[in-house]
């Protein structure tokens, strides 16, 4: 999971139908391993012409100053259950990142089960959180939008995230954020995503690359909560979970023609088109290109290649 953003991200792990499982390709833990990864992903802006295509604003090419000056002073500190390590929990972690921070810091988190809610305010930019490969540690949690805060009124969609990310520059990788459980308030059948692109002009939406999709009970891939909802699902493995229908417009069928729901190298039983939505997009090699290397979140600016 990678994110910039000057606007606000919250990254929300809702609780809502069926029991679910994403898992994407994982990374070796080391360094030199890590920046082949930026380097082999992080690509020229030249490739990103068919991007126009989709309505992707290009931004000027090359990492930003901001982020240079952060790479280049780390800063690294480590989380382990055992106490062997400089905090305990992830959240003492964070929460000894001073306020306007300006240097990259690396969490660095031991194998184990975290029950904790993360929460990254947007004055402590460029955190890193970082976990083994082999044995990734897992973040967990139960809350619901219906529980109750600390004043008694209920938390709210964004308020029952697991982890929340309201900072820019942040990233994370080998990581598991356990427990997304899927109950529909408002329809009948959950979805796993919910993107509120409002109008053809906004650059939002959600890729998916080389992830699995399991579980129990049936969802769709995405309803549209926003006119110009926008989201890909490319070389994921989906199984019988995801209704042969794929998508739903939520009831307003004028979002049909508006919505971008497009899926690309996809397999297993829940990958079937036969029954999608006459709307939904089977993508060409063209365009699924902007969404399947680093082009979509603009990496180019914010990993630094270091080959």
């Amino acid at each position: 999971m990678v994110s910039k953003t000057h606007s606000q991200l919250i990254i929300v792990f809702l609780f809502l139908l069926s029991s679910l499982n994403i898992t994407s390709t994982s990374y070796t833990h080391d360094a030199v391993n890590f920046d082949k990864w930026v380097s082999r992903n992080v690509k020229k802006y030249e490739e990103r012409k068919s991007i126009l295509k989709t309505k992707v604003k290009v931004a000027a090419p090359g990492p930003d100053l901001k982020l240079r000056d952060a790479e280049s002073n780390k800063a690294i500190i480590t989380v382990r259950q055992d106490g062997s390590g400089d905090f305990k929990t992830i959240s003492e972690a964070l929460n000894s990142i001073p306020p306007r921070n300006t240097r990259r810091v690396i969490v660095s988190i031991s194998p184990g089960v975290y029950r904790e809610k993360v929460m990254i305010p947007r004055t402590k930019a460029f955190v890193t959180l970082s976990g083994n490969a082999g044995n990734p540690p897992t973040i967990t949690g139960n809350d619901t939008a219906s529980a109750s805060g600390r004043n008694g009124t209920p938390l709210g969609t964004f308020q029952s995230a697991t982890v929340a990310v309201d900072a820019s520059y942040f990233v994370a990788i080998n990581i598991k954020f356990e427990n997304c459980y899927l109950n529909s308030t408002t329809t009948k059948v959950a979805s796993i995503t919910a993107q509120k692109r409002s109008n053809s002009s906004l650059e939002s939406g959600f890729s998916f690359k080389n992830c699995t999709v399991t579980g129990s009970g049936h969802v769709y891939l995405g309803r549209a909560w926003g006119d110009y909802s926008r989201v890909v699902f490319s070389y994921t493995y989906m199984d019988n979970l995801v209704l042969p229908k794929g998508w739903s417009d939520w009831g307003d069928q004028n979002r049909d023609s508006r919505v971008y729901y497009g899926e690309y190298m996809c397999s297993g039983p829940g990958a079937n088109l036969a029954g999608r939505v006459p709307w939904a997009r089977m993508l060409t090699d063209e365009e699924a290109k902007p969404f399947i290397g680093t082009q979509f979140i603009e990496g180019d600016t914010w990993l630094i290649n270091t080959s």
